[in-house]
């Protein structure tokens, strides 16, 4: 931001200057400097831009660390500094050693197999004695259970249907009995029938009453006593058939255990045996290191600069696993770090797109986004805070990147729509006020004073003062050429910033 005041200043204070139009619309500009130093100010868009010099990385790097157990030794190494694609092989170790222990396990294998063979024959035998056992055992068990759900659901809601149907033959009895008994009450009084007739009825009442009464009895003994009682000698012998059936299979468990046991055993040596092979066998694909990327092989870790580990990288070195051989950036992704200003910062977002250019390579214009922004300022200079961005480009298989080179990143803020603007050097500060110097109708520069918005590294957008069509100079006529004043150091301090952008296509300019 400083940097470009300085400049703006540098341009008022020489009376005009040189002014460079981008996208091949130099011509206009330069003419109306070097005629007149009058510029006609513009309405429309213009995109706000901030470009910041960077260095090229690679996103990612892959280490390259052999993960066998012990030691190895190198029989054959790339050289530091080689261009390799993702599979090249980078290093092989001796495995002579390694092989013969390989030969030994597979025949230690075979005898294992049939050890487990044999003890497997010899469980089975066992096991079909067994299952003969139980077997018996699960038919009692069911021919019990049959049983209880025999009683359960046959025989028991059959007795309570011939109870219930008992209880409703002595209600109804009941029911009529009254009924006769009551119309007996009313007809002796009316003297239609004699006293013979309702002690009859009256008798059978009572005996309707105690019959119904016997039922409901019934119902309730049944229910309160035999069922219970039934339910559980069902329920015993149930209990013993399955207790016999527990007994079967743990006499069976115990019998089985012994040659379950040798199986097992048999069976655990095979595996160990297997593993052992495996794990040598695996080792053999680790005596041999491949590129996991494409990219620049670099001996040992750069973070770790001063161990003297490398040394041992060469034909005849012992090499512990472990320890990081290699060290390839990643140049299927490359990213530009850069370090904002802070004064600039909070005008970056994620996600923003971004023109990268680098000189190592003339005309090649990348596409890329910013993906990451620190949250906090770099260690370093205190005066001066500066932020780190890192900006992903997109892959590109037409050239070959090479992390370190400088590169410079234009990441496009704002696009501000129907803008008035005008070049940056037509504006000047001077009393904590920004002014422009304005022809009027009889070509007289007129000092205007202007409220200044967005800016990029050609423009300045002008929130207020002036109008598209005017025709303002390009230099502060008040001051002296070569003779700054006092307001340049105004101008480094309360000036607006000016980040870089693409222009738009060049304004006219005054004649």
């Amino acid at each position: 931001m400083k940097l470009f005041i300085a400049a703006l200043a540098l341009l008022a204070v020489g009376g005009g200057g040189f002014w460079w139009w981008k996208s091949g619309q130099a011509g206009a500009a330069e003419s109306a400097i070097s005629n007149d130093g009058l510029f006609t100010v513009v309405k429309g868009d213009l995109p706000i831009s901030l470009t910041e010099n960077g260095t090229l990385v690679a996103k990612d790097s892959q280490k390259v660390v052999p993960t066998f157990r012990s030691r190895g030794k190198i029989i054959s190494i790339v050289e530091e500094g080689k261009v390799v694609v993702e599979g090249d092989e980078l290093c092989k170790f001796d495995t002579a050693e390694l092989q013969q222990q390989v030969d030994q396990a597979q025949l230690e294998i075979t005898k294992a197999e049939a050890d487990v063979q044999t003890a497997k024959t010899e469980l089975e035998i066992q096991g079909k004695q067994s299952e003969s056992d139980i077997k018996k055992a699960k038919i009692a068990l069911e021919k019990a259970i049959k049983d209880k759900e025999k009683y359960e659901e046959g025989e028991v809601p059959q007795e309570k249907r011939r109870l219930d149907i008992a209880i409703k033959e002595a209600n109804t009895a009941w029911e009529k009995a009254k009924k006769q008994y009551e119309d007996s009450l009313e007809l002796r009084k009316e003297d239609f029938v004699t006293q013979s007739v309702l002690e009859t009825d009256e008798q059978n009442f009572d005996r309707a009453t105690i019959a119904k009464e016997r039922a409901e009895v019934d119902k309730a003994i049944f229910e309160k006593y035999t069922l219970p009682m039934a339910l559980r000698d069902k329920v015993t012998g149930l209990e013993d058939a399955e207790l016999a059936l527990s007994t079967a299979e743990k006499r069976s468990e115990s019998t089985l255990r012994q040659k379950e046991v040798a199986v097992e055993q048999a069976q655990k040596r095979l595996d160990k045996l297997n593993q052992q092979l495996k794990e040598r066998q695996d080792e053999l694909g680790k005596m041999i290191l491949k590129a996991p990327c494409p990219g620049i092989v670099i001996y040992g870790d750069p973070r770790y600069s001063w161990d003297d580990f490398t040394q041992n990288l060469k034909v005849g070195g012992e090499i512990w696993g472990g320890n990081t051989l290699f060290t390839i950036p990643d140049l299927r992704v490359m990213q530009v770090k850069l370090q904002v200003h802070e004064a600039d910062i909070n005008k970056i977002k994620l996600e923003m797109a971004t023109r990268v250019t680098m000189e190592t390579y003339p005309g090649v214009l990348m596409a890329g986004k910013v993906t990451k922004i620190a949250a906090i300022a770099t260690e370093g200079n205190q005066e001066v805070k500066k932020f780190d961005v890192e900006v992903t480009l997109e892959a590109r298989t037409d050239i070959e990147l090479k992390p370190g080179i400088s590169a410079k990143a234009e990441v496009m803020i704002d696009v501000r729509k129907d803008a008035t603007y005008v070049p940056l050097q037509c504006v000047f500060l001077e009393g904590g006020k920004h002014w422009c110097y304005v022809l009027d109708a009889a070509r007289v520069p007129q000092r205007v004073e202007v409220k200044p918005g967005l800016s990029n590294d050609s423009y300045l957008e002008l929130l207020e003062g002036l109008t598209a069509g005017q025709q303002v100079l390009l230099y502060n006529p008040s001051v002296p050429t070569g003779a700054p004043t006092p307001e340049d150091a105004e101008k480094t301090e309360e000036a607006p910033p000016a980040p870089a952008a693409a222009p738009p296509a060049a304004p006219p300019a005054g004649p």
